[in-house]
């Protein structure tokens, strides 16, 4: 199986990570009782519908990629992967996560596609893990708790799922589900490059699947299968 190598977005992310957490230290917390929705999952996986459900269901919600005003806002989505998640749940007791999540082919698709460059195999090599990585320390993190959900955004129900979970009379957006997916690169070098990464990993069968717990893994699966298996989940 490839390996991951460190690359600039390791790099980016952890300046961007430290940052946000030190405005959240700073940043007014407003009612620390209040019920908050955290959407702690990567961008271009249904953060769009997301918001909008939330907007439907009357809450305040603020969708975008930079920093979180948690004192002023009810609900919040867009770049979750790189948020002080455990700050917040310490902060606010009666908070629920969302962790949002597609099949692994279709995220790197959408993110090409937005990017609008070609990255190496070797990117995406690395997203690959970065990605699992996450999905480790959430499914740990918040084993065993009935205020976390996670949902793969293209499953039939998903929205829906969200919804009962957040006790939403609401169940979908008026509009519907909003999914910025692509398959078709507009740069056909990615495609063959995500292609390629995912052949690197024998991830080919497992990308087309929503899955919270991989291959990329390796001797941990048994435990973070046991870990996914107290919370609640859309696959």
């Amino acid at each position: 199986m490839a390996k991951r190598t460190t690359d600039i977005n390791d790099i980016a992310f952890g300046v961007i990570r430290t940052r946000m957490r030190l405005h959240f230290i700073v940043t007014p917390k407003g009612d620390r009782q209040a019920v908050k929705y955290f959407v702690i999952g990567h961008p271009r996986n249904g953060t769009t519908t997301m918001h909008k459900l939330f907007v439907a269901n009357g809450l305040k919600s603020f969708h975008d990629s930079r920093d979180w005003e948690t004192g002023r806002y009810d609900a919040f989505s867009d770049f979750g992967q790189v948020r002080p998640v455990a700050a917040y749940d310490r902060t606010y007791p009666n908070a629920r996560f969302i962790l949002n999540f597609r099949p692994l082919r279709k995220y790197l698709n959408s993110i090409a596609t937005h990017h609008q460059k070609v990255f190496s195999v070797q990117n995406f090599i690395n997203e690959a893990y970065r990605r699992a990585d996450y999905f480790a320390w959430v499914l740990e993190h918040f084993q065993g708790r009935d205020d976390f959900i996670a949902v793969n955004i293209e499953a039939p129900g998903a929205v829906r799922a969200v919804a009962d979970f957040c006790d939403f009379s609401v169940k979908e957006p008026p509009e519907g589900a909003v999914n910025n997916v692509s398959n078709r690169p507009k740069l056909e070098q990615n495609a063959a490059n995500i292609e390629a990464a995912l052949e690197a990993l024998d991830l080919v069968e497992e990308a087309g699947r929503g899955c919270l717990v991989s291959k990329l893994h390796g001797a941990r699966q048994p435990a973070l299968l046991a870990a996914r298996d107290t919370l609640r989940f859309v696959e």
